[in-house]
């Protein structure tokens, strides 16, 4: 894909921010209506999107590719963990704000962020290829993610098996099963399917809009500690798995591409909804999911192109 048109495409997405954001910073909507919203997308326009996606001709190599994808996440998280406990160490945080960011740094923004930007970019096999690294990153998060916010809140949580039934984990279950068995969904459900599914983009892009017109500006530049968290999440770690996948993959191909741009995602934005939950950190881990989904306009968007000329 051209240049221009990587740029001009992530323009157009990113533009979708706007109306959200002039709805929040002038009361137009309020909370309320923004998690109307956000329901309307977790569970209805994200699982068509995801079982849309996953409707693609069964082949030997998307099922290595699977494989490769799922390697791919327990080496991140893995890598991350790492990095979080040198860098909060270096940073002298207390016990509560060392595993938030622990948590911040292992898990991206990979479904509402990353799917839209991979349709965006990459078309339907973009999103067969996200949708599979989210579904993944969802496992680590019902498991990994839920003992890091118990260690940040010090509440006791516990991993349930509730906490995988969910309409995306559904759909992703529904979607592989049917790629696997190669059955092909009929037009009259398919084609409503799709339509919604298509969106999740401009959806999700108007909440984060909306949160972004709710800050205060002076609040979410003010920490330094979360710069520092944002640098490494969305330059450190795309940078360490674009050296991962040059050296795995012969050429720059379409997964790897999708790699890259999965893993320059923002922090993931149920930080903030796992700290709300639990009566954690609310306000230190709303920063962080939005200083790093303002700066990923930038950033994101240069990886997305940096990938183009490798």
């Amino acid at each position: 894909m051209a240049t221009t048109q990587i740029i001009m495409s992530l323009i157009k997405l990113f533009l979708m921010i706007i109306p959200g954001y002039l709805l929040g910073r002038y009361n137009v909507m309020d909370e309320t209506q923004s998690k109307g919203i956000s329901t309307i997308i977790v569970n209805v326009t994200w699982p068509c999107l995801i079982v849309i996606s996953l409707q693609r001709e069964f082949s030997a190599q998307l099922c290595i590719n699977m494989g490769i994808l799922a390697a791919v996440m327990v080496s991140a998280v893995v890598i991350a963990f790492v990095i979080a406990r040198i860098l909060c160490k270096g940073m002298k945080l207390d016990k509560a704000k060392t595993y938030l960011v622990t948590f911040m740094l292992i898990f991206g923004n990979t479904g509402f962020m990353g799917i839209p930007v991979c349709t965006v970019l990459y078309g339907s096999e973009g999103t067969f290829y996200a949708a599979l690294i989210d579904a993944v990153q969802d496992i680590f998060i019902f498991t990994v993610g839920i003992l890091l916010i118990e260690k940040s809140t010090g509440k006791h949580i516990g991993i349930s098996i509730k906490h995988f039934l969910t309409p995306g984990f559904a759909s992703v279950i529904i979607g592989v099963g049917l790629f696997v068995a190669r059955i092909t969904l009929p037009d009259i459900v398919a084609t409503p399917m799709e339509t919604m599914g298509s969106a999740t983009g401009p959806l999700a892009m108007m909440v984060v809009g909306f949160q972004l017109g709710k800050l205060n500006l002076k609040d979410l530049i003010s920490d330094k500690r979360l710069y520092v968290m944002s640098f490494v999440r969305l330059l450190i770690m795309p940078l360490i798995f674009l050296g991962v996948v040059m050296l795995v993959f012969p050429e720059m191909n379409l997964l790897a591409k999708v790699i890259i741009v999965e893993m320059a995602t923002p922090v993931a934005a149920c930080t903030t909804i796992y700290s709300q939950q639990y009566d954690g950190d609310v306000a230190f881990a709303t920063k962080g999911v939005m200083l790093s989904t303002v700066l990923s306009i930038v950033t994101l968007s240069a990886f997305a192109v940096l990938v183009e000329f490798l």
